[in-house]
């Protein structure tokens, strides 16, 4: 019995064979067999995802080949430990092509060189506003820890739970970034493995494996995850450029994309937009807050925003500041602090004695304070408008903490929220401060949470 050809045996396992050819593998198990495991290969090769050298590697083996190229070696042999590599380029590219110009001795195969601007954006020296212990910066060979108040001036490796710099120089943007960095050289950072938080009003660049992101005015955070790269912009625009094939791609805000290592810019996946909270930077000029000195577990607030929980050192905003200090298991305690520009300041615990214990407001004066609340709720609104005038995406969950005195006085407002930039806290402190509250009969903290929506 004659069996089916090669070519017969793929399309009957590409699509369900008609005519002589189902009537024949109904009959035939060998060819039956055939179109089994021609299927099974297929769907296999179907499945397989192409490797692609990273861009490191691929600049090591462009340049072994400029060399080949340059000395003039045309023989096979020369080319023996790139064989050595058969087995992953064989899977990186199912079909070779030699490109021999006229002239050129075979065997020889020139790589096109990318031309990409190597730095388009100047390096400015950062200053760490806040640092977690273990931020550590490598310059040359060793490791030097890196704390709030130092001045990151020349390039090197960076390793951070979670670090917060701004430039020295008074140019407007801010990075809150965690994992594995690198500052300097061809672009202001440099992510290894990680994630970082912009909010930019002049030009930065962020190198992420090959991908380049250039902004000048935007807020976007970029994630690093092995040979994955994530783009989230959600304010503005950025330019994605490609540096080994020079593709350039905007990305207007909201938006979100995901690529692979080799992937096009024009193949990015397109990804849920994560709610981004701006980066919270402190008005200038700034000096170093070390509250080290606190017990572990004071809470601290500058002019009712918490700014930490002890121990911290971090670079907070000079002039004077109210200060709150709030002891593990105790009640807060406010004072004035005068915060001189660069003058480091060291706050102090006072002892705090048990208060007598306190009675509670009964449920229809409580009512009528938070209906009150509820009426006035257009004012606190109003520093919401001012924040979506800067971040149409800008929103989040919020608890504000007011301390409300026997006769319905706030005497004390805090937000409570990593999510809102502190102009807008402040913005939402001095107003509960304005709110008309009826009587309570007692000093009470009330809170209110609110949610900030875009209508």
């Amino acid at each position: 019995m004659s069996h089916l050809d090669p070519e017969r045996i793929e399309l009957a396992a590409k699509s369900a064979p008609a005519g002589d050819d189902a009537a024949h593998l109904a009959s035939c198990a060998d060819c039956k067999a055939q179109v089994m495991s021609a299927r099974a290969r297929q769907r296999l090769l179907g499945g397989m995802t192409p490797y692609t050298l990273s861009d490191l590697a691929f600049r090591r083996v462009e340049a072994r080949l400029d060399e080949a190229v340059a000395a003039g070696d045309a023989s096979p042999r020369s080319w023996r430990w790139a064989w050595l590599l058969g087995g992953a380029l064989a899977v990186a590219v199912l079909g070779v092509v030699l490109i021999s110009p006229e002239g050129a001795a075979p065997w020889t195969v020139k790589l096109p060189t990318p031309q990409v601007a190597a730095h388009e954006a100047p390096f400015h020296p950062l200053v760490v506003l806040k640092a977690t212990p273990d931020t550590q910066l490598r310059e040359e060979k060793s490791w030097s820890p890196v704390r709030a108040g130092d001045v990151l001036s020349t390039a090197g490796a960076l390793s951070s739970t979670q670090l917060l710099v701004a430039p020295e120089a008074d140019v407007a943007w801010g990075l809150s970034v965690s994992g594995s960095f690198s500052i300097g050289g061809a672009a202001s950072l440099t992510v290894g493995a990680g994630d970082v938080l912009a909010e930019v009003k002049s030009p930065i660049e962020v190198l992420a494996s090959s991908r380049r992101v250039l902004a000048s005015d935007s807020l976007f955070a970029v994630e690093r995850t092995g040979a994955e790269v994530v783009l989230h912009v959600a304010s503005g625009e950025v330019e994605v450029v490609d540096t080994v094939t020079a593709e350039r791609r905007k990305v207007k805000a909201p938006a979100a994309f995901r690529w692979g290592d080799g992937t096009r810019l024009d193949e990015g996946r397109a990804v849920t937009l994560r709610e981004l909270g701006g980066v919270r930077l402190p008005a200038r000029p700034w000096t170093r807050f070390d509250a080290t000195t606190l017990p572990a577990g004071t809470q601290v607030s500058l002019d009712g925003v918490r700014v930490g929980v002890a121990p911290f050192v971090e670079l907070v905003t000079a002039g004077r500041r109210l200060l709150g200090l709030t002891p593990p298991g105790g009640t807060q305690r406010e004072s004035w602090a005068e915060l001189i520009k660069g003058v480091p300041y060291a706050p102090t615990a006072t002892v705090t004695l048990p208060e007598a214990e306190e009675r509670e407001p009964d449920a229809e004066s409580l009512q009528r304070v938070m209906g009150a609340i509820k009426q006035q709720t257009p004012k606190l609104a109003a520093c919401y408008e001012k924040w979506l005038k800067t971040n149409r995406t800008a929103g989040g969950e919020l608890v504000l903490e007011l301390l409300v005195s026997a006769k319905g006085r706030v005497t004390r407002a805090t937000v409570e929220s990593g999510s809102v930039p502190p102009a807008s806290s402040e913005c939402l402190v001095r107003t509960a401060k304005t709110l008309v509250l009826p009587p309570l009969g007692v000093d009470a903290t009330l809170q209110v949470p609110l949610v900030l929506r875009p209508h």
